[in-house]
């Protein structure tokens, strides 16, 4: 078990360093912070989904206007917010908390892909777009209808 927990770790500060570099760095200022400077709304997001599970590192990343952060969590997670704290991304290797996604596409899921894990989640205001642990990539729209297979 401390072997997963360590691998879990190492694989989220090397997904870290991997969105610190895809980034342009000509424009991007990346800073490493206090999980307490993270937006009220992504502690909060962390707090009820993770059940207050510690954040392991934080990260802001200024891009020109652009602000976004990313926290990684103690058991691998990372998650990608807005400048306001709203979620738009995820990465979680023991499944994405259903609680932050729409009924619709959790039972579409369950239906087609009984017994898979989401474990990758891109949201904006018309789509999410999901990988399962099988590999399987699909887009739903912002109801949780589904659309089309990545």
């Amino acid at each position: 078990m401390k072997i997963i927990h360590r691998l879990l770790i190492i694989i989220s500060v090397l997904s870290v360093f991997s969105f610190q570099f895809s980034t342009n760095s000509a424009s991007a200022q990346i800073t490493q912070i206090k999980s307490s400077k993270l937006p009220a709304q992504a502690r909060t997001t962390i707090k009820n989904a993770w059940n207050g599970a510690p954040v392991v590192d934080a990260w802001r990343n200024k891009m020109n206007r652009k602000v976004e952060y990313k926290a990684s969590i103690e058991n691998g997670s990372t998650i990608k917010f807005d400048a306001n704290g709203r979620w738009i991304e995820m990465r979680c290797y023991e499944g994405v908390p259903t609680s932050l996604l729409p009924k619709a596409l959790l039972s579409h899921i369950d239906k087609y892909y009984e017994g898979q894990m989401i474990v990758w989640v891109s949201k904006t205001k018309k789509r999410y777009q999901i990988e399962l642990a099988n590999g399987t990539k699909l887009e739903f729209n912002n109801k949780g209808v589904f659309q089309a297979f990545l």
